[in-house]
């Protein structure tokens, strides 16, 4: 490939915040900004009371979709360093900038990546997906590119739409293009999907298309490559949730108080004789084993990850990295190759406890009365005149996101429904459950 069809620094960190100029001035940077027009949003601080992977739990050291974040972020700031101080070393870090800022913009993405999901963690992804999935012929007259957004729904996705500000969500969040950037795993739409993970709805298809163009991004078939910084925020995720979920699943009961120390302490030169170093892990309450274990776990595959995304550095410039593959699968024997053939291992143990199980039956329909309620005539929001049923549904709603959409727009009634899976999805798990027991009349 020639080096026109290679990404360039000085936009994929683009300070240039979408939607409005910004003279920037202060002495904050513009990432840090980002990250705190984040932290204080109303998304950012509903995500304490969303599952990360146990719904509705009373434990308070089990991880929610806040906690998760807040460490994911951590990890980010550090790789998103390491990969600045990179570039730096290559005289690629455009002029102004420091390892620090490109730290800030991944930390920024990284708070941000969970914005958008549902209640209930992927078991509200898959109960809006299969609601849509048995309905399809109702919504017949939708073009396949916005039917596929309901049918194929993912809380990625609805993270975009958050920052961007668009619809439902106004909610002035607006990010820089590099951080935009960032948070892009799956740059492509819905029905360019694969395993139904992507970026954004058709909602917000223009969007993208600028963003894309200030990135720089490179055009692939229906699709544009994945921006570099991306492939951090995806590996902060990666490490945070693996080992956290085992934690939690050892704090639950699901694994051993020992399966953390058994499967990792060789792998982090750890002793494993009374009388070494470590000898207090013996006697340690297992709280405080899985600790050290997690502490040494993330400080080490952080690291690994920093060091293969530069090995692979030209590959992910010039959009030739696999696209299916993240750093830590390109992981030879070290130890997040390590961290992820544990995980997979057990992911089924951890996914499918009986507390889970019935748990997120009762998400599903939860989620699915709520759908049947707003939906039962969504089409008549694009009426002159609305029933009476929708205009207790517009009351909830809000008046002003309805009446903001034109009754004449040919995708008005896609928008409508958007804005509807925009409310639910909002919800926290608290929520959604009280409200279904309000709309079967067991609640006031």
């Amino acid at each position: 490939m020639g080096p026109e069809t290679r990404m360039d620094w000085n936009k994929l960190l683009d300070t240039t915040r979408y939607g409005y100029k910004s003279d920037n001035k202060g002495i904050r940077s513009p990432f840090q900004r980002d990250v705190d027009r984040i932290l204080f949003s109303d998304h950012f601080r509903r995500l304490a009371r969303k599952t990360q992977v146990h719904p509705l739990n009373e434990n308070d050291h089990i991880h929610s979709r806040l906690t998760h974040s807040l460490e994911v972020a951590s990890v980010g700031k550090t790789l998103g360093e390491l990969a600045g101080a990179f570039l730096e070393e290559r005289g690629e870090l455009p002029d102004g900038l420091e390892p620090r800022d490109v730290g800030e913009a991944v930390q920024a993405a990284c708070l941000a990546h969970d914005i958008g999901n549902p209640p209930f963690g992927h078991s509200g992804e898959e109960a809006i997906k299969d609601w849509f999935k048995g309905r399809k012929d109702d919504f017949g007259n939708l073009p396949e590119e916005c039917l596929s957004d309901f049918t194929r729904f993912d809380g990625n996705a609805m993270a975009v739409r958050v920052l961007l500000s668009t619809g439902f969500h106004q909610s002035g969040i607006s990010p820089t293009h590099a951080v935009l950037g960032a948070l892009l795993k799956y740059p492509w739409s819905s029905l360019a999907a694969e395993k139904d993970k992507f970026s954004y709805f058709q909602t917000e298809a223009d969007a993208m298309e600028k963003v894309a163009g200030a990135l720089g991004l490179i055009p692939l078939d229906n699709r544009w490559s994945r921006p570099p910084l991306a492939y951090l925020t995806e590996a902060a995720d990666d490490i945070c949730y693996r080992i956290i979920d085992i934690e939690d699943a050892t704090e639950l009961d699901i694994l051993d108080d020992w399966f953390m120390f058994e499967s990792f302490a060789e792998y982090l030169d750890l002793a494993t004789d009374p009388g070494e170093r470590y000898d207090w892990v013996w006697k340690a309450h297992f709280r405080q084993r899985n600790s050290l274990l997690r502490a040494k776990l993330i400080s080490a595959a952080t690291n690994e990850a920093a060091a293969i995304f530069q090995t692979h550095y030209d590959d992910i410039m010039t959009g030739r990295f696999d696209k299916k593959s993240s750093l830590m699968e390109k992981s030879g024997n070290g130890i997040c190759r390590r961290i992820h053939d544990v995980y997979d291992n057990i992911s089924g143990k951890i996914f499918f406890s009986r507390r889970k199980a019935i748990l997120e039956l009762g998400a599903q329909n939860a989620l699915g009365r709520l759908l049947d309620q707003a939906m039962v005539d969504v089409d008549g929001f694009c009426d002159p005149e609305l029933s009476p049923a929708n205009k207790k549904i517009k009351t909830i709603l809000g008046d002003e996101i309805i009446d903001a959409i034109p009754k004449d727009d040919k995708l008005c009634q896609y928008r409508v429904m958007m804005a509807i899976v925009d409310y639910v999805s909002g919800m926290t798990d608290h929520y959604a459950t009280e409200l279904c027991r309000k709309l079967l009349g067991m609640g006031y």
